[in-house]
């Protein structure tokens, strides 16, 4: 076991078929946001770690989106983990980290753990918490001053960088399970007509 395959690992996070960057997945994980957000026609859904993932950098506005199988995406209860060589990183990805990326052998392993936080309501809140980079946690220092470059970049994104709030119904909730992220909203009572979400 190698590569990103080790840290996923090392982390306890490993799935048997580990979530992937593609375009499809955005499709896939906007058909179930549609079904239990915004169309009501389910109340509950579950989207896979790596459609997810897909489906928040086509929200945060990167396009082209990077289709990429080598970046592994893994989730459990308690966050989401993206893994992969510098090498296989988007080219703007790899910019962003200036000079800390020619420090490194390119197959050196970056991993990227994300929280989801507890928010208002309406709200979903998902925050970067760390990355490491062949297994070596980035200081603090360095990693806020490469996350305020990409909250620049990116303005759906705080301007820290790290902070990604996700607008969803008032009554709605995104949970992470293992290998997967949990959308939910009530049961709508007999009789009644669920609102439509703008």
């Amino acid at each position: 076991m190698r590569g990103p395959w080790l840290v996923l690992a090392l982390l306890g996070t490993v799935q048997a078929v580990p979530g992937r960057i593609t375009r499809s997945g955005v499709a896939r994980a906007q058909a179930v946001v549609d079904s239990v957000f915004l169309d009501h026609t389910s109340t509950e859904g579950t989207i896979e770690g790596g459609d997810w993932a897909s489906y928040l950098m086509a929200r945060l506005g990167v396009t082209p989106l990077p289709e990429n199988t080598q970046i592994l995406i893994a989730v459990d209860t308690q966050h989401i983990l993206l893994s992969g060589r510098i090498q296989d990183l988007p080219a703007e990805a790899r910019a962003m980290m200036g000079p800390l990326s020619a420090l490194v052998d390119s197959s050196t392993v970056l991993a990227a753990e994300i929280a989801l936080l507890p928010s208002s309501p309406g709200l979903s809140h998902f925050r970067l918490q760390g990355v490491t980079i062949g297994g070596f946690p980035v200081p603090e220092l360095i990693l806020r001053s490469m996350l305020l470059d990409v909250g620049k970049s990116y303005p759906a994104l705080t301007k820290s960088g790290r902070d990604l709030y996700v607008e969803i119904p008032q009554d709605g909730k995104v949970s992470l399970i293992n290998g997967a992220v949990r959308l939910s909203v009530p049961p709508v009572p007999h009789g009644t007509q669920a609102p439509h979400e703008p």
